[in-house]
């Protein structure tokens, strides 16, 4: 059953999907004002050019399971649109392993106001076992949840898309306070943000010391390919989706933009990195709790109020974190699979793993899913030197494996304009060569963060990983084209 769901609903959940908060008070905390020209380059070349893409693309084929499958199969060929699936599906495994680790910290926050998820040892068990063992526990949990149906899926979409307008409007609100009752202070922190040494490269201000941060911005970006593998299941999504997808592109870029600016003028960069309790690991709750304080100062709380203050922040901080990590691993258990096993081929995969449950839901893939999630979560637990850094390396190869489903998305656009899949007048874009300008645009900003993500190891003189950036995708590309293979030898023999 498809589930209806508005447009203003759909810009909601697409906005709050891929705009990052975290990534916001990081660019903040970086590079202050100086990160606004690197969003708004990303924005401009790689984010909005993508995003029309994508409309593009979901208004032709919104009704299909395939997502990146059905994009490229007739723009490009069906054998290289399920190589990059797969590969694409590769590369938010690790995400999800890496996100389900991570998601008692802030559900430790959010529960005794501190983060105790590496030093609570009880009855005798490590801390190091007690995560493991709960986040297992929220893998299995989630999938339960999933296999009930989509309608649990866009639940989820809808309570963290809330949750994070509340901390947008909160900060946004708090930072604007602080501005007001200090309205003096407000230009001083912009240029002195400014003026600020990069978090990167200190006094260097050339183009290429500065780089690293254009990756960043562009991997703020990210997400909409998630949001989009999910356009099959709501209803009308032919015409509310595109239309979405480009309203969102748009509040997004203005959030990252409006956001630092705030930040910025409200805070004294050089005397927040000064403090020894801000680092990039606690950022959020440093960021939101320091605004606490200086709200409290502002308003002459007393200290019992400060702290009470303090602890509503930085609780409503980790809620909106918590929920934000069950939504996107709600979506991103589900959609890339499902693109993966209903949208291609079904002869490639066995009976059993396609079948749909009465809620239309894939379950024994899911939950097959969800035991070697655990499993890499359990192995990673016994904290042998020997699997963490096969991990490691595991992370590195997906790194510029994630990135390069999007570069073929883009490349593959002018072939889907050429071959005419979609008529004059369905075309967002009317004219041919501004389509074209959208591809080159996305691929140069792809081409350029790979580039940089292979040469930044070998640089630092870490050749492993430097290598495992290149294998990777080789490795997952090969395995991915064997399995193909094998379903075309299938094909030729029934012939």
């Amino acid at each position: 059953m498809k589930k209806d769901l508005s447009l203003p609903t759909l810009i909601l959940i697409i906005t709050t999907t891929v705009f990052s908060f975290s990534s916001m008070t990081t660019a903040f905390f970086m590079m202050g004002s100086k990160s606004l020209p690197w969003f708004l380059i990303s924005g401009a070349c790689y984010f909005i050019p993508y995003a029309l893409i994508v409309a593009q693309y979901t208004k032709k084929y919104a009704d299909r399971s395939g997502t990146i499958f059905d994009w490229l199969k007739e723009s490009l060929s069906p054998k290289l649109a399920f190589i990059t699936a797969a590969l694409w599906y590769c590369s938010y495994f690790t995400w999800m392993v890496s996100l389900f680790m991570r998601i008692m910290i802030p559900f430790s926050i959010l529960l005794f106001g501190k983060d105790i998820s590496s030093a609570a040892s009880w009855f005798g068990i490590s801390s190091q076992i007690w995560v493991a063992l709960l986040s297992i526990l929220s893998v299995f949990l989630l999938t339960a949840l999933n296999t009930r149906g989509f309608q649990v899926i866009v639940s989820f979409l809808k309570i963290s898309s809330f949750a994070m307008v509340g901390l947008l409007i909160l900060s946004l609100i708090s930072n604007l306070l602080i501005i007001s009752r200090h309205p003096a202070e407000f230009f001083p922190n912009i240029i002195g943000s400014i003026h600020a040494d990069s978090f990167f490269t200190g006094t260097n201000n050339q183009f290429f010391s500065q780089l690293p941060f254009f990756i960043f911005s562009i991997t703020a970006f990210g997400g909409l390919d998630t949001v989009a593998s999910l356009a099959d299941r709501t209803k009308k999504s032919k015409s509310r989706f595109p239309r979405a997808v480009i309203i969102a592109a748009v509040i997004i870029t203005l959030l990252y933009f409006i956001g630092i600016i705030l930040w910025s003028g409200a805070n004294n960069l050089e005397a927040l990195r000064q403090t020894n309790q801000m680092h990039l690991g606690n950022l959020m709750y440093g960021l939101m709790g320091t605004t606490a304080k200086n709200l409290a100062v502002s308003f002459n709380f007393s200290n019992s109020q400060t702290a009470l203050l303090y602890q509503i922040f930085i609780r409503y901080t980790a809620f909106t974190l918590f929920v934000a990590y069950l939504s996107l691993l709600s979506s991103i258990t589900f959609g890339p699979l499902k693109s993966l096993i209903q949208g291609t081929p079904k002869e490639i995969w066995p009976k059993k793993f396609v079948s749909l449950n009465s809620n239309q839901m894939p379950v024994n893939a899911l939950w097959l899913q969800a035991v070697l999630v655990a499993l890499v979560i359990l192995t990673l637990s016994l904290n042998n030197q020997f699997l963490g850094n096969l991990y490691n390396q595991l992370t590195y190869m997906t790194n510029v494996a994630r990135s390069i489903p999007y570069f073929v998305v883009a490349i593959s656009f002018p072939f889907f304009i050429q071959k005419n899949i979609v008529s004059d007048h369905e075309r967002l874009i009317q004219n041919k060569k501004n389509n074209y300008l959208l591809s080159i645009s996305v691929c140069l900003c792809i081409l350029l963060a790979i580039g940089f993500q292979i040469y930044q190891p070998f640089k630092l003189g870490n050749y492993v990983d430097g290598f495992s950036l290149i294998i990777g995708p080789i490795i997952f590309v090969f395995l991915s084209r064997l399995l193909y293979q094998r379903f075309e030898r299938r094909q030729a023999l029934q012939l």
